[in-house]
C-alpha cells in the first residue's frame, strides 16, 4: 500500500499544477486574443468569431497604425517623455532619500511627512489644481508639464524604496570618505548612487509603468497631435461613427511591446516595484 502521506503530497503537487496552468492561461489568453484579432477586419470581430484562428491574416490594421496613424510618433514621444520622467525621479529621490536617512536637518520630520502625503494622495483628485498651476506656468501643451507632474507623483514611493535600502548601508564607509576630504555630491554620487543599483532598478520599472501608461494628465496637459503620447492616440480609434476595433488592437499591440519586453527581461525587477509598491500604499 502507498504511503497516505505520498499520497497526499501527489494530489497537493497535482491541485497547484492546475492551479498555476488556470493563471497561466488566464494571464496569456487576452495577449492572444489582442494578437489574433489584431489580423482581422473590426467587421469580422464584431459579426465573427474573435476566438479562433483567422483565415487569414490582415495587415492592413497594422500598415493603417503605421502609416496613417503615425503609431511611431506616439511611440517616440512616449519613450522620450518616460525615459526624462524616470531619470528626474530617481536623482530625486534617492538624493531626498539620502537627506532623510543619513542627514540631520532642522524639517526632516517634515520632509518624511511631505513624502509619504505624496504616496497617499490619489493623482486623480487634484487634476484641476495642477492643470491651473501649469497653465500660471505656460506649461500647458507642454513635454515638461508632463515629466514634472509624473515624475512628482512618484517621487514619494521612490524615495521609500530608496530610503528603506539607505538604513542598511553602513556610515563608516561615508566617515572614512569624509575622512579623505570627500564632499557630499562627490560622496553621494561617487560611493552612495552606485551601490543604490537594486533600488534604482525596481524604482525604474514602476515609474515607466506609471509613466508609460498614464492617461489623464496626458488628455488634460498635452493639445498639439505631434506632442501626444501612446494612450491617447489609441484614444482616436473611437469616434462617434463606431470604433475601428481591428486597428486598435494591432496598435495596442505596438503600444504592449515594449511593457512584455520588459517583464520578460526583468520580471524579478518588477515584482520588486510591485512588492514595494503594495507594501507602501
Amino acid at each position: 500500500m502507498k504511503n497516505p502521506n505520498e499520497i497526499q503530497s501527489k494530489c497537493a503537487r497535482r491541485l497547484v499544477t492546475a492551479v498555476l496552468g488556470c493563471v497561466v492561461v488566464t494571464t496569456l489568453y487576452p495577449i492572444y486574443w489582442l494578437i489574433v484579432n489584431s489580423f482581422r477586419h473590426t467587421e469580422q470581430i464584431v459579426t465573427g468569431d474573435t476566438f479562433g484562428l483567422p483565415t487569414e491574416l490582415y495587415l492592413g490594421n497594422y500598415y493603417d497604425a503605421v502609416v496613417n496613424r503615425h503609431v511611431f510618433r506616439y511611440f517616440t514621444n512616449s519613450v522620450i517623455y518616460t525615459l526624462l520622467t524616470i531619470a528626474l525621479t530617481v536623482v530625486i529621490s534617492t538624493m531626498l532619500a539620502y537627506a532623510l536617512t543619513r542627514m540631520q536637518w532642522k524639517y526632516k520630520k517634515q520632509g518624511m511627512s511631505i513624502a509619504m502625503l505624496g504616496i497617499l494622495l490619489p493623482s486623480q483628485i487634484v487634476v484641476i489644481p495642477i492643470f491651473i498651476l501649469m497653465r500660471k506656468l505656460h506649461l500647458v501643451d507642454n513635454p515638461l508639464s508632463i515629466i514634472i507632474v509624473i515624475s512628482a507623483f512618484n517621487i514619494g514611493i521612490s524615495t521609500m524604496i530608496a530610503s528603506g535600502f539607505l538604513k542598511g548601508i553602513p556610515y563608516e564607509m561615508e566617515e572614512a570618505a569624509i575622512m579623505d576630504g570627500c564632499g557630499i555630491f562627490r560622496l553621494f554620487f561617487g560611493i552612495i548612487f552606485p551601490l543604490l543599483k537594486s533600488p534604482i532598478a525596481a524604482m525604474s520599472i514602476y515609474i515607466f509603468l506609471n509613466s508609460w501608461n498614464e492617461f489623464i494628465y496626458s488628455l488634460v496637459l498635452l493639445n498639439s497631435d505631434g506632442k501626444k503620447t501612446l494612450p491617447l492616440m489609441l484614444l482616436g480609434y473611437s469616434t462617434r461613427s463606431g470604433s475601428n476595433f481591428g486597428g486598435l488592437f494591432a496598435a495596442m499591440v505596438i503600444t504592449s511591446f515594449i511593457p512584455i519586453m520588459i517583464y520578460l527581461f526583468f520580471s524579478k525587477q518588477v515584482e520588486k516595484a510591485i512588492s514595494a509598491s503594495s507594501i507602501l500604499k
